[in-house]
């Protein structure tokens, strides 16, 4: 097997049936017989600066200093287990919501690493104390983070994301008691009308957005930054459980309800909003727990980010896969609208989007190269980075090597093929999740 880099055809050795490795060591090429113009290129691809003076010799002195003689990827291919996401629902065994402490809430939620949480833990390197979780999402692999012991920073430019994390990686201790759940439910005379008014038979019922209304004025009501995080991861994942597809972008979500072939196949969409709840409230409470760490929690754009501030072993991060349509802001603009109650922001579209609040990342688009090297310029002296990727996005495996390559010199490569469709554009039946680990 081979695979091109640098425009060369890498062979692949020590291939096994059984653990499916291959390794490649690219040895330090001839720099000899490139030319002065070759050399000052290869500079210019190191981001070595300030060159052209230099004869032949300094040229290759240089890019020998920067490449340490040799590179190092290794490659790990790995079958996907026979198990399609798509139906991994999260509904809630009633019986059980009492017992599963200590368990992450299932997520729905697109791009989510549930399925690849193991591979990820399985890869971190045995020194790392810390990590920042830059890109964090469902906000699982935050959680199985702390709960394996590391120091965690939790990152994630969407409030409804941030506010996961903030419930349960931050949160080391604090839940919603009886009382504060009954409260949750009491008629609130301060209510504001917003969600009705504007999202009345769009996504839920008139008797569910006016439910909304109230609950969050309860909820802003809360004595204690954690219960309200708690309250609010809890009724975004009774919202993302009771819409069509579990995300925001039909207009139909309403007539699908009222079908009852529709329905019938996906009962859960037309359930009592407030008994899901409840039962939320209980998983979620339920998940916190405490790993004797300070864990973090933010809500920012990475990018902007004081690279100074960041002060981990190791980074871990999950951007939207480029050019697979993997707009998150466009995706769950409901709950972002609904956690902020953006009543005073234009909506626009059919489905009521703030566009104007929620842009989409630069790392979904297809031409996000420059937005990979400014990342990696930021996070440049973490010590170990492991990224997230899927070979329907671009930029491709390849090219993502040798951006990598600029910045660290050895990076090993896990791939696994999807048998199934796993949620999303990118992550197709056929297409192959990658896992970097580079330092």
């Amino acid at each position: 097997m081979s695979f091109l880099l640098d425009n060369k055809k890498i062979e692949l050795n020590n291939m096994t049936d059984i653990s499916r490795n291959i390794t490649c060591i690219i040895e330090e090429m001839d720099l000899s017989k490139l030319s002065k113009s070759e050399l000052l290129a290869k500079c210019e691809e190191l981001g070595i600066t300030k060159c052209k003076s230099k004869n032949k010799g300094e040229l290759i002195d240089l890019i020998n200093g920067k490449t340490h003689s040799k590179k190092k990827v290794e490659l790990i291919i790995e079958e996907d287990e026979e198990h399609n996401d798509e139906d991994d629902t999260g509904a809630i065994d009633e019986n059980n919501a009492l017992c599963n402490k200590g368990l992450f809430p299932v997520p729905q939620y697109l791009g989510s690493k549930t399925k690849y949480i193991d591979y990820i833990l399985k890869y971190i390197p045995p020194d790392v104390e810390s990590v920042l979780d830059a890109f964090s999402g469902s906000g699982i692999v935050s959680y199985n983070l702390k709960k394996n012991g590391y120091k965690v920073i939790s990152n994630d430019i969407l409030s409804y994301n941030s506010i996961i994390t903030k419930a349960l990686v931050e949160n080391s201790n604090v839940i919603l008691t009886e009382d504060d759940i009954d409260k949750l439910f009491e008629p609130n005379l301060h209510k504001n009308n917003f969600i009705e008014t504007e999202f009345t038979d769009l996504y839920y019922t008139k008797d569910e957005c006016m439910f909304l209304d109230n609950l969050y004025s309860n909820i802003q009501e809360l004595d204690n930054e954690y219960k309200k995080a708690l309250a609010f991861a809890s009724i975004g994942r009774t919202l993302i459980r009771k819409i069509l597809f579990a995300y925001f972008c039909y207009t139909k979500a309403m007539d699908y309800r009222k079908e009852e072939k529709h329905w019938k196949r996906n009962p859960v969409i037309n359930s009592d909003i407030k008994k899901l709840y409840r039962n939320y409230i209980i998983e979620y409470n339920n998940a916190v727990i405490n790993n004797g760490k300070e864990n973090i929690s933010y809500n920012g754009d990475i990018l902007l980010t004081n690279s100074n501030s960041i002060n981990v072993d190791l980074v871990y991060l999950d951007p939207p896969y480029g050019g697979t349509h993997s707009d998150y802001a466009n995706y769950y603009h409901f709950l972002e609208t609904y956690i902020n109650y953006w009543k005073d922001e234009p909506l626009f579209n059919k489905t009521k989007q703030p566009k104007n609040k929620l842009q989409k990342s630069e790392f979904a688009t297809k031409n996000n190269v420059l937005v990979f090297e400014k990342l990696f310029e930021k996070i440049k002296d973490i010590k170990y980075w492991m990224i997230s990727y899927n070979s329907n996005a671009t930029p491709n495996k390849e090219e993502f090597v040798k951006i990598i390559n600029k910045y660290k010199n050895n990076i090993q490569i896990q791939e696994i093929k999807l048998h199934n469709n796993n949620g999303g554009m990118g992550l197709r039946k056929g297409s192959k999740e990658y896992l970097f680990i580079c330092y």
